[in-house]
């Protein structure tokens, strides 16, 4: 059964392949392109059938007895099958065929038409094309020639290379398509000649004759249904203000010519689904125009060049999502590799031209725009419905790294940590409604800078607090409505978080595949984030205050707030049947009961040390009263450690 398969699998090849050589033989224009295709299926296949010919050709050297006649019945009939006289008649036995074509022949004559079909070309063409530019050298050094005629013989060398492509490519496509793009290159170098050499051409002249060649290149490419002489085109194109350079500025010139070529060429990418265009338009954009910024910039060409800037910036913004603009089928992103250097170079320009001609915080004009424009863009797909869902995550994702930028170049000093947790708790929002876990992931990235700065920056900074003693500088109340709004806010933010993580059973942080349940994994570390932050929060507030109001009480108010936090976290382990958050309880009891024995019997008055010992003592008889009440349910616990929490 297996050699059936086998032979009908290769005798089917060989079938094909038949049929195939016999189409490219008739072949004319308009059936090229579909020939081309089946040409790459058939090459697709013979790489699955590699192993069939192999074990195929194992079989027949094991059992000589296999007869031809033996064979004819397994492979079909061709008179019964429906294949063209063309094809029965050069029908291939499968014996000879595998014992004829081994695998390792197969890729040494593979390699040998590579050599002789495209490199010797390729190496024959710029050898031509040198040797084009070695005459018109010669011929001006012996005098044979002048320099006009110098040129047009130039000219006419790559019209000539244009038309014999044209003539062979019916018959080679590669070979003629090869001579196309080496006369597309006679003709440009041609032009430079004539201007930068020979002076024959003034500027305005030469860039004309560029920009009907590379007009012709992209053309063509259009015509001939192949993709590298429109990068041809679109190299030479953007090297054509290079080669044409007198070393003075044009900057309105140069600017409009690149958004024109950048249009065009992107149009034919569009059209023609040549996305390597896009890529290799936004590499070459940048770089002419950091060349002209490096040499040219000046305050005085602001407006220009900040506005075509971004010009480019937007065409480069939409071009990997054009699709999904225009198209109602869902459609795959492409150009990955220009969607955030884009935005970060042309900001980074931004940056310095508007830090340079206004101020720091004229930055913000350009972020918020940035931030505008994506989220229209991801408003406009969202509203199309559920198959651009990709392209709406990432242009909101943009959207909001833009505003995040922004906020603290308009805002200042805490208000940035509000904005910054806000946006961060609407990043898990639209992560857990779109089941996004990039956004998800983003959200938590953010909340932890946002507490990072809270407590690093905030209070040290902004609110005066003395980390070495605990306490606000300048007094209490200073800026006291302002920083209870931050705590407060970021507190509730990341409270809801947690909330919105365990009700949506998000598992983003776990990277164990044995990890517990889900539907806590991640609430369970915001819980206990949020539950630290609260701790460290009340320890400042309570320690400023009473460091103002009342200094002999400070440090017994502190085992005070310890304890009835320790009281808090016992409760809520009771209350969800949680053990790690009885055991955090009783750790923070033990250290209380050291700071009160070892640190407040030495450091406070004995009123206050009697207060806080009284206190002390009565939660700690309370919380074993707690342990004795829940044994039962403790032990159950314990017992089933698998048992989900009630």
């Amino acid at each position: 059964m297996h050699e059936k398969q086998i032979y009908e699998k290769i005798s089917f090849y060989f079938d094909l392949k038949n049929e195939l050589e016999h189409l490219r033989s008739i072949a004319k224009n308009e059936l090229w392109t579909g020939i081309h295709k089946i040409s790459r299926r058939i090459e697709d296949y013979e790489k699955l059938i590699n192993t069939d010919l192999n074990s195929a050709a194992v079989l027949l050297q094991n059992k000589e007895e296999v007869r031809t006649e033996s064979v004819s019945h397994v492979i079909p009939d061709t008179k019964k099958a429906a294949a063209p006289a063309h094809v029965q008649h050069n029908k291939i036995p499968v014996k000879e065929a595998i014992k004829a074509q081994p695998i390792s022949e197969k890729k040494s004559s593979d390699f040998e038409l590579r050599m002789g079909q495209k490199w010797l070309l390729i190496i024959g063409i710029i050898t031509m094309v040198f040797g084009v530019g070695y005459f018109l050298k010669y011929s001006f050094e012996q005098g044979w020639v002048g320099p006009a005629g110098r040129v047009a013989m130039a000219y006419v060398w790559g019209i000539i290379f244009l038309i014999l492509g044209d003539r062979f490519r019916k018959k080679f496509e590669t070979f003629g398509l090869y001579l196309i793009g080496g006369g597309i290159a006679t003709l440009y170098f041609s032009t430079f000649a004539a201007f930068q050499i020979y002076h024959l051409f003034d500027q305005a002249s030469s860039f004309f004759v560029m920009v009907l060649i590379t007009v012709l290149a992209s053309t063509l490419s259009i015509v001939y249904d192949t993709k590298w002489l429109a990068v041809l085109g679109l190299i030479g194109g953007f090297f054509t203000p290079v080669l044409l350079s007198t070393g003075q500025d044009n900057q309105m010139v140069l600017m409009t010519y690149m958004t024109i070529l950048n249009l065009g060429l992107l149009g034919v990418a569009f059209y023609k689904r040549w996305d390597l265009l896009n890529i290799l338009g936004f590499v070459f954009t940048y770089i002419l125009y950091a060349g002209w910024f490096y040499q040219h910039y000046a305050e005085s060409k602001f407006w220009p060049a900040i506005i075509f800037l971004n010009v480019f910036c937007f065409i480069y913004c939409i071009i990997p999502f054009i699709y999904q603009f225009f198209r109602a089928e869902s459609e795959k992103i492409k150009g990955f590799l220009i969607i955030i250097p884009n935005s970060f170079i042309a900001f980074g320009f931004s940056y310095f031209m508007i830090k340079e001609y206004f101020s720091l915080e004229w930055v913000s004009v350009i972020t918020a725009l940035y931030a505008v424009v994506f989220l229209l863009m991801a408003t406009y797909l969202y509203r199309q419905g559920k198959y651009h869902l990709d392209a709406f995550v990432i242009l909101l994702a943009k959207a909001t790294l833009f505003l995040i930028i922004t906020i603290p170049i308009i805002f200042s000093k805490h208000w940035i940590t509000i904005f910054w947790a806000a946006q961060a708790l609407t990043l898990l929002w639209m992560g857990v409604r779109l089941e996004r876990r990039s956004l998800i992931g983003s959200s938590y990235f953010l909340f932890g800078i946002a507490i990072g700065k809270f407590l690093v920056y905030d209070y040290e900074t902004v609110f005066k607090f003395n980390s070495g003693y605990f306490y606000i500088t300048d007094s209490y109340t200073y800026l006291l409505m302002e920083r209870l709004i931050t705590s407060a806010f970021l507190l509730t933010a990341f409270y809801i978080s947690a909330h919105m993580a365990k009700k949506a059973s998000l598992k983003v942080l776990s990277s164990s595949k044995d990890a517990v349940s889900s539907s806590t994994e991640d609430s369970s570390v915001i819980f206990a984030v949020w539950g630290i932050l609260l701790f460290v929060v009340l320890n400042i507030e309570t320690s400023s205050f009473f460091h103002d109001y009342l200094l002999a009480a400070r440090f017994a108010a502190i085992s005070v707030l310890w304890t009835l936090f320790s009281v808090g976290l016992m409760i809520k382990g009771f209350q969800d049947n949680n053990q790690m958050v009885r055991k955090v309880s009783l750790g923070l009891f033990l250290v209380t009961i050291i700071k009160v024995f070892l640190f407040d019997m030495s450091n406070i008055s004995t009123p206050y040390r009697i207060v806080s010992f009284i206190i002390l003592g009565m939660i700690l008889v309370s919380t074993s009263y707690l342990y004795h009440k829940f044994k039962d349910k403790i032990m159950d616990a314990i017992a089933s450690p698998d048992k989900k929490e009630q």
